[in-house]
């Protein structure tokens, strides 16, 4: 049997654990999407998904609304606006904020994946029905606990 180095780690490896499964369930609906002529990326699907209810968001709220980081957003968003599946705008207020909303071709290719991102989301609720516990409900807890105090900070307090 081959050695798991990240499994033996344990605690130690769980930001590389975390990635690495990230990893795996992209790789495996970013060949979904290719398989049905898709041209999309997994990493792109928050965005998309949370322009698909909203006229207009700014980036900034976005990326609170994600949880991701500013430039995050901003980078997915370029290769979006260059895909032609969001446009970007100015506030009218405040010159600085960088607006964005699906184009029509964003519009036309949310509609065609829906029903593939309900097959998605049965897929995951399977997957996750496998783990025996509520694992969403553990992430959470997680960033709640991270929220209050982050890794960061916590390292620090065991060094001293």
């Amino acid at each position: 049997m081959q050695r798991n180095l990240i499994e033996e780690l344990g605690s130690l490896a769980l930001a590389t654990r975390l990635k690495n499964l990230s990893e795996r369930l992209a790789k495996d609906v970013g060949k979904i999407y290719k398989e049905q002529s898709i041209d999309f990326e997994p990493r792109w699907f928050a965005v998309i998904y949370a322009l698909k209810d909203n006229n207009e968001l700014a980036v900034t709220e976005m990326s609170v609304m994600l949880k991701q980081t500013h430039p995050a957003v901003n980078q997915v968003a370029n290769i979006l606006v260059e895909k032609g599946l969001i446009e970007e705008s100015k506030d009218d207020k405040d010159q600085r904020k960088r607006l964005l909303r699906l184009s029509k071709k964003g519009k036309k290719l949310v509609s065609k994946m829906e029903g593939l991102w309900a097959e998605i989301r049965k897929a995951n609720d399977e997957l996750l029905n496998t783990s025996g516990s509520d694992f969403l409900s553990a992430i959470k807890a997680l960033e709640e606990a991270l929220d209050e105090k982050n890794m960061y900070d916590r390292v620090k307090e065991k060094m001293s």
